[in-house]
């Protein structure tokens, strides 16, 4: 049955069908827009379901896509009901069945969850003889090196690790993968498709029509190079996966696909666990990825029996993740869709109109919808600025503030304009924390307690609030004391590997700053504090051997003045430092907790690591007193009075799309981009062929407009859109500001 938005008598007696029906009736869904009551009507289907059998309350799984929409329904059940329960994401389900099973899962017995950024460094290591010496061992001499990707191994590695996860989400394979490649190969080679047709070359930019001139011969070493390419990525996919078996580690994706697994191979643990947890209700359920649809299948059966889901299919924003909403909502026996209940008008209309790309769609008037176009971006930041510290003035509260982008790391002129104002705020998702001046001081009195001789770090310190020495200072610390001791007996030409000093440590910063050998050419003040310093760092010494990675980290970086106010900083500065040095050494410490036998200086190189990722490590400040600054994705589960999306140009939001070295399609199988060895275009045919069938960039778009939407809808009293500088054309990728101006600017007054 499926229930559309019809007149409010109708939805609602629809609506009290539904939530009458009995638990094992089959998948039942709550679809519509922003404030149509979805998880409202999930929270009202668990209070139905627990007044006819109490004991459901402890037999159920309150999950969504994202841990805080999870947190936040477990919340609204709490509230409703009175009934505590627990929201979490699948995976830590997943994760916990494992676990139970120790000896049937075929896995290590110290099963740990890790991150992404921690299984890229698995699988650098279950990479590393692709680009070594050992090619021919590892793979055998029949495969030829000149492989598409494989001048650039950063990139290759990169794209081969998000194809490995996108296939284990998705159930397929190391075998699977070269199969299906095998087979998409022979489909595309034996009978190729023509190449020289009109539409496909009239859509094909100038500089890659080169590659669609290929005779018989080129098309077939094409082919020979295509099956080289899964032979390595197959081989990738098992290295990794073995990599993480023998470590004990798996990502959140990994622990759904390993549970899967288990609850297939094992059916009498799917029974008894299928006994235990009766019913589950899932928000967010577009944003789904296939290991947890996959994983809630092996659980409660294809026909989701005792499963309840709301979502929207227009707000998923994870599909090129492998997030699939029609297969879970067209599984549903019992569909109502909701319509919008609160949202303003003008805001659903310009969300509709951004998500179907319908420039000619009335939207109604009103200032609901407000866009700010600025000369630059500091000056969009300085406008975003004024306005929201206009709002708090003016009585609303910070919290029911949003200041979004797709991403953390490009608000820190928002940031700093913000605080500069003296408006608290609350970041949420990845702030390039490796980025920050704060952070990079914490990180630097650290490596100043754990290696001295680490001379970048060591000037930075030098020049922190707590030392401040100017540059002269810096320089005489950096030279030869003026009656240098003679040496003893010759350097070695070569010194031996196994020391810690070599020739890249002859700067004698380090010796002078802890030996004093300079401080009598030192002005007195300087001199004054460059001792200071030596007692302070005999303190965090022993602190280090004393007590524990976090709490003597914590204690260098509050000994060391970072956290201390500094003269004409505002408190919101002052709390946004703190905020971000307290991330860097939770970080420190949780790497401390995985490891028991690393010390500072392993939690600190961890970081270096980390600083070098393309995703950075996440922050999430949930006090409620202050304006949040976050990514989309991060506050997908609120709804403010005020939202503000930043930066809405060409190529910052939707960012240009950029596709992988190779892609792979269940039809069509592996599709390399680059046309590697002797070969007379840059770009291979198939993928010249493919990306005009498939048109990936057109459903990057789809999803970022998406995004996009979704951020508008978080929105109750208005959503102002701001972007700096000229607008552009929006060839290769949409403005959504300009767009937006387009709509209103047809609003009859």
């Amino acid at each position: 049955m499926t229930f559309g938005p019809r007149p409010d008598g109708v939805t609602v007696l629809a609506l009290e069908r539904a939530l009458a029906l009995p638990a094992d009736v089959g998948l039942v869904a709550f679809t519509g827009p922003p404030t149509s009551g979805k998880t409202e009507a999930l929270v009202r289907r668990f209070a139905a379901l627990v007044a006819v059998d109490p004991s459901l309350a402890g037999a159920a799984i309150v999950t969504a896509a994202r841990g805080e929409g999870a947190r936040a329904l477990a919340a609204r059940i709490a509230a409703a009901t009175g009934i505590d329960v627990r929201g979490a994401t699948l995976d830590d389900l997943a994760l916990e069945l494992l676990r139970a099973h120790p000896l049937e899962t075929g896995l290590a017995l110290d099963l740990e969850l890790v991150d992404p950024l921690d299984a890229e460094e698995i699988f650098e290591r279950a990479a590393a003889p692709l680009f070594s010496a050992e090619w021919s061992d590892w793979l055998g001499t029949e495969v030829d090196p000149e492989i598409a990707g494989l001048r650039t191994p950063d990139r290759f590695a990169d794209a081969a690790l998000r194809l490995i996860r996108k296939l284990r989400d998705a159930g397929i394979d190391d075998d699977a993968l070269l199969a299906t490649a095998k087979r998409g190969a022979a489909s595309f080679y034996a009978n190729p498709p023509n190449l020289t047709s009109p539409g496909l070359v009239s859509a094909t930019k100038d500089e890659h029509r080169a590659s669609l001139a290929v005779d018989a011969s080129e098309l077939d070493r094409q082919r020979r190079r295509e099956l080289d390419l899964a032979r390595i990525l197959a081989r990738l996919y098992r290295a990794y996966v073995n990599e993480l078996v023998r470590h004990g580690c798996l990502t959140s994706s990994d622990a759904l696909v390993e549970a899967t697994r288990l609850l297939e191979n094992r059916p009498a643990i799917a029974r008894a666990l299928r006994h235990r947890l009766r019913v589950a209700f899932v928000d967010d359920a577009h944003d789904l990825s296939a290991a947890g649809l996959r994983f809630l299948r092996a659980l409660f059966g294809d026909a989701l029996d005792g499963v309840a889901v709301a979502g929207d299919a227009d707000a998923a924003t994870q599909t090129f993740s492998g997030a699939r909403p029609e297969r879970i909502f067209g599984r549903a026996v019992t569909a109502v869709a909701l319509p919008a209940r609160t949202l303003p008008p003008q805001i659903g209309a310009v969300i509709r109109a951004v998500i179907d790309a319908d420039q000619l769609r009335p939207i109604p008037p009103g200032d609901a919808v407000r866009v700010l176009r600025a000369p630059d971006r500091a000056a969009e930041a300085a406008a975003v600025a004024e306005q929201v510290a206009a709002l708090v003035r003016t009585g609303t509260p910070p919290h029911r503030i949003a200041v979004v982008h797709r991403t953390l790391r490009t608000l820190a002129l928002v940031e700093d304009a913000l605080v500069d104002r003296d408006v608290p705020i609350a970041p949420a998702g990845d702030p390039a924390l490796f980025d920050r001046a704060d952070v990079l001081d914490a990180l630097a009195l650290l490596w100043s307690a754990v290696d001295p001789y680490r001379h970048e770090w060591l000037l930075r310190t030098l020049q922190t609030p707590m030392l401040r020495l100017s540059d002269a200072s810096l320089a005489t610390l950096c030279g030869e004391p003026a009656s240098p001791q003679p040496a003893l007996f010759a350097l070695p030409d070569e010194p031996e590997t196994d020391r810690r000093w070599d020739r890249k440590r002859e700067l004698r910063l380090a010796a002078n700053l802890l030996h004093g050998e300079r401080d009598a050419d030192l002005s007195p003040l300087a001199r004054e504090r460059v001792a200071a310093f030596r007692a302070r760092r005999e303190r965090w010494t022993a602190w280090l051997r004393e007590t524990s990675v976090e709490r003597s980290a914590r204690a260098i970086v509050e000994d060391g003045g970072l956290l201390l106010p500094r003269s004409g900083e505002t408190a919101a500065r002052s709390r946004l430092r703190a905020t971000l040095i307290e991330r860097v050494v939770t970080l420190i410490g949780e790497y401390a907790a995985r490891h028991p036998f690393a010390n500072l200086a392993d939690a600190l190189a961890y970081c270096e690591r980390l600083a070098g990722a393309e995703r950075g490590p996440e922050l999430v400040d949930e006090r409620t007193d202050a304006v949040t600054v976050a990514s989309i994705e991060r506050i997908l589960s609120r709804r403010f009075d005020h939202v503000f999306v930043v930066d809405a140009r060409a190529g910052a939001f939707p960012p240009y799309y950029v596709p992988d070295a190779f892609l792979f399609s269940t039809t069509y199988g592996m599709i390399p981009k680059e046309s590697a060895g002797d070969a007379p275009a840059a770009r291979t045919a198939k993928f010249t062929w493919y990306e005009h069938k498939a048109k990936p960039r057109a459903a990057y778009v789809r999803e970022a407009r998406r995004l996009f939407a979704a951020a508008l809808g978080r929105a109750d009293v208005s959503v102002t859109i701001s972007a700096g500088g000229r607008p552009t054309r929006g060839v290769a990728a949409p403005e959504f500001a300009a767009e937006i101006e387009s709509l209103l600017a047809a609003v009859s007054p």
